[in-house]
């Protein structure tokens, strides 16, 4: 316990990781909320009434094809006004009833500003979901009859339709593509947080206590520095960078990445560590340098590079910032 409270005593007199902790505490959930001001909003859908069973199913269809519920038609109205949401689409409850007595003409709302990034995607997508649930209509109609009944159609289209038999679709992204606003919020957290910890662990844990074992190590012997400074001084570095971690991913709602955390902060640890444990050091710092840099290039932020230039998937793997996106 004193060697602990000696490197935590030493630690924190500190300045270059005590600004590393700062940042990395709070830096990752800075680039998440930035992340709401630069990407797509996602379209959204309100529900007017109780859901009968074809509203329900349009509104699974919405929700699969991203597509955010609110609490009302006038909370996405002035969702959409507001740019909180790209569009929006409102679904009757008893649409059953609008399908049966009229048809698809004036069944659903279609709400949109002159600011939305992608109307006419969204406005598709409440197409395909509105003719998925009339389909079954036209074929009761197609077949009034016959010695099928009305339940016998519907429950056979359903079926298909459940079974992705009917209205399917193979979707492709080709020069780029549009995220969903929590993908793209991920991106920025997590972006932010693998390249602080990456620099932290390296230029503020494992080169500074190589540097000073090997200093304490010619007055009392490499035994006792490694015992009494080397291996308690790594313990609460490491394990204070992971609470700056944890800290950060509790501020922005990512409890679950907290054991991810903490593999990484002990694969960073094992780099770091074994990197300095070979023979010089000039070559070292240049070196994470460049990971960090190359990283920071490769980072997925705006576009990912992987769908022009497969061969980057590979090169990610080989870089310790990558190790935090892959572990979450």
């Amino acid at each position: 316990m004193t060697s602990l409270r000696f490197a935590a005593k030493r630690l924190f007199v500190t300045p270059w990781f005590t600004l590393f902790w700062i940042l990395i505490l709070l830096v990752p959930a800075m680039a998440q909320r930035a992340a709401a001001d630069v990407a797509v909003p996602a379209p959204g859908y309100a529900m007017e009434g109780n859901a009968d069973e074809d509203a329900a199913r349009m509104a699974a269809y919405l929700e699969e094809a991203g597509f955010s519920r609110f609490a009302s038609r006038e909370a996405l109205r002035d969702a959409v006004g507001e740019g909180k949401a790209d569009a929006g689409v409102v679904i009757p409850g008893n649409i059953s009833s609008k399908l049966r007595e009229s048809g698809i003409k004036t069944s659903i709302v279609f709400i949109k500003s002159p600011n939305s990034f992608l109307p006419d995607l969204w406005q598709e997508h409440a197409s395909a979901a509105l003719f998925g649930v009339y389909a079954p209509y036209v074929m009761a109609d197609a077949l009034n009859g016959a010695e099928l009944s009305e339940e016998e159609i519907f429950t056979a289209y359903y079926d298909r339709f459940d079974a992705g038999k009917l209205f399917s679709f193979d979707i492709e992204s080709a020069k780029g593509h549009v995220e969903p606003l929590t993908e793209r919020q991920d991106r920025f957290f997590l972006g932010a947080l693998s390249l602080l910890l990456f620099a932290a662990a390296f230029y503020a844990a494992a080169e500074p206590l190589a540097d000073e074992s090997r200093a304490l190590s010619a007055r009392s012997g490499r035994k006792a520095a490694l015992t009494h400074f080397f291996l308690p001084g790594a313990a609460v570095r490491y394990v204070l960078l992971w609470l700056a971690g944890a800290g950060a991913a509790l501020l922005c709602g990512r409890s679950s990445l907290l054991p991810a955390l903490a593999l990484y902060v002990l694969l960073l640890a094992a780099f770091g560590l074994v990197l300095k444990a070979i023979p010089g050091s000039s070559w070292q710092g240049m070196l994470c340098l460049f990971l960090l840099l190359i990283s920071l290039a490769l980072c997925p932020v705006y576009a990912d590079l992987s769908l022009a230039l497969p061969a980057v998937t590979v090169i990610r793997c080989f870089l310790p910032p990558y190790w935090l996106w892959m572990l979450a």
